[in-house]
């Protein structure tokens, strides 16, 4: 008997994309689902390695732009090569699932001409768009900027409204009703801490397609938002520390970084600051103790001077 010829196309992997502000808890979704990823492979790409919290035992390998897990999972940085990469572990046993977080202030459905490309080439398709929204955040933005958040949530096809332990009932009611209107068919879930289960999420994903709600968006712009970076900045003293988180909290959307503090022992503190709300830990000794912070938030309001003079330093290049 002579065997036929034809060979089985690969297998297409499935996609997630994560979106939302900044702050909003697309990572700490990441963070759950990697944790029920319960053997099988799913393949991370996310902006920022340093905000995935990933258990010290749970990584088996580092590399420059990529984390290995001991679970079969891996991290790899976001970059402009995203379907190279993509196609590179296609072309190698291929993962169970993609998830890709977009940029806190990019627009994540500028990701579906990167995504129709690989269904194209039956190397990955969409599976669901989920799209993180912040309870408390909402609350605090002006009304084009929450039209635009709402626009981009009514797009997805789970909204998570996290945070929800943060707000009051009645804001919370707010934000429901507001949904209402500008997404009715979207399914949602209000969380706190970003609490997702595997189920549920692949289970949006394959109502959703069924709908044929996926459609190509543009790219958001990026203009309305700067950064800046300080590192290797001297000791702050208790009243300068004071000043700084009062000044960020007033005027920027997100901060992160490492602050050494004047006094006796000159202690590390990891700052991390969404909108109003700020969290300070202190860092172990045997971490990293170099001072760095990155500050982001409106360009035409981005208070990058009075930062310097309370560092007493210049942004970094």
């Amino acid at each position: 008997m002579r065997k036929s010829g034809r060979t089985m196309a690969p297998r297409s992997v499935p996609t997630l994309t994560v979106g939302g502000f900044l702050g909003a808890g697309k990572t700490t979704l990441v963070n759950g689902l990697l944790r029920q990823a319960d053997g099988r492979r799913v393949v991370v790409f996310v902006n920022d390695f340093g905000a995935i919290n990933i258990d010290h035992d749970l990584i088996e390998t580092v590399e420059a732009d990529r984390i290995a897990l001991s679970n079969g999972c891996v991290c790899c940085s976001l970059n402009d090569d995203l379907i190279r990469s993509m196609v590179a572990f296609c072309d190698g046993d291929r993962p169970d699932l993609f998830v890709i977080e977009a940029s806190g202030v990019a627009d994540p459905r500028s990701l579906s001409s990167t995504l129709e490309a690989l269904e194209a080439a039956r190397h990955a398709h969409l599976r669901a768009r989920l799209y993180v929204l912040d309870a408390a955040q909402v609350g605090g933005l002006g009304y084009a900027d929450t039209e635009d958040l709402v626009d981009q949530a009514a797009a997805s096809d789970l909204i998570v409204v996290n945070k929800s332990d943060l707000v009051s009932g009645n804001r919370l009611g707010a934000i429901e009703q507001l949904l209402d209107r500008s997404a009715p068919t979207v399914t949602r879930a209000v969380t706190s801490r970003a609490r997702v289960s595997w189920k549920d999420v692949m289970g949006v994903g394959a109502q959703m397609r069924c709908s044929g709600r996926h459609q190509m968006h543009g790219h958001g712009d990026h203009g309305a938002f700067a950064s800046t970076a300080f590192r290797g900045f001297p000791p702050l003293s208790e009243d300068r520390l004071a000043a700084l988180v009062t000044l960020l909290k007033r005027t920027c959307l997100r901060a992160k970084g490492v602050l050494t503090v004047e006094g006796e022992g000159r202690s590390s503190t990891l700052l991390q600051l969404v909108g109003p709300y700020v969290e300070m830990t202190p860092v172990p000794p045997e971490a990293s103790q170099l001072a760095q912070l990155v500050v982001i938030g409106w360009s035409k309001t981005l208070p990058t001077a009075e930062v310097s003079d309370l560092l007493q330093a210049e942004p970094w290049a």
